[in-house]
């Protein structure tokens, strides 16, 4: 079934959005983490999908924010930035996390990655595959570029056992443009079952158009932030539409 994922980034222990995932140009929220995980809740997030801006810059952590809110909340929590070793992930799953999701660390430890899939199980990790326009994946922040395509990529993942793997556009995130279908469609059909997409997503439409190319689920950011999406109605859109 095709699943919602609420956005939360935390970012200098705040709640926040970067556009494109630029720190300079960081906009934050007013109120607290906590009170946004409960009102997501509250109006039929499937899961809170937890960025720790400061851990993925090297710049500290939100653990504690995170450990309140996955003890707190009725669904489940995953939660991504600065996953680069086994001891994190574990004070992670530790602090009542489900899911922990990894990035760089897969293209730059991928022996250490797997180990970690095996230790945790496929249900608790997820890979998240950072894509730019051109359809490369990017690491370190977004700023370094890989030689692995989206779609080979992708294939890669499965094939190392990961059942759930995260692709985001960072050519869109944070901007409220919409998604970019035409990215999307580098990703085969088959594999689509296993791919939640962030990015971009702007309204109830763009969550239908996923549902409707066979992806599992998508992650609302900004755009729940700011009036564009309503959480309520996209789960009433998704209703109609047969899940």
């Amino acid at each position: 079934m095709f699943q919602v994922y609420a956005g939360l980034d935390l970012f200098r222990g705040r709640v926040a959005r970067l556009v494109r995932g630029r720190p300079e140009g960081a906009i934050f929220y007013p109120g607290s983490a906590e009170e946004y995980a409960g009102r997501w809740v509250e109006e039929g997030a499937d899961w809170l999908h937890v960025v720790d801006l400061d851990a993925a810059l090297g710049a500290g952590d939100n653990l504690d924010t995170t450990a309140k809110i996955a003890q707190n909340v009725k669904i489940p929590v995953q939660v991504g930035g600065g996953v680069r070793s086994l001891e994190r992930a574990w004070r992670l799953v530790d602090a009542g996390v489900k899911r922990v999701i990894i990035s760089s660390m897969y293209f730059r430890d991928r022996m250490g990655a797997r180990a970690l899939l095996g230790a945790l199980g496929p249900g608790r990790v997820a890979v998240s595959l950072d894509v730019d326009a051109g359809g490369y994946v990017v690491v370190a922040g977004w700023v370094e570029r890989t030689g692995s395509r989206l779609g080979e990529a992708v294939e890669q993942a499965i094939r190392d056992g990961f059942t759930t793997i995260m692709v985001t556009n960072v050519s869109r995130d944070g901007t409220l443009l919409g998604i970019d279908t035409e990215l999307l469609q580098q990703i085969p059909q088959h594999s689509r079952q296993h791919i939640v997409v962030a990015g971009g997503v702007t309204t109830a439409e763009d969550v239908l158009v996923l549902r409707k190319m066979g992806f599992a689920g998508a992650v609302l950011g900004r755009a729940l932030y700011e009036g564009f999406l309503d959480l309520k109605k996209v789960r009433h859109a998704l209703a109609l539409e047969g899940g």
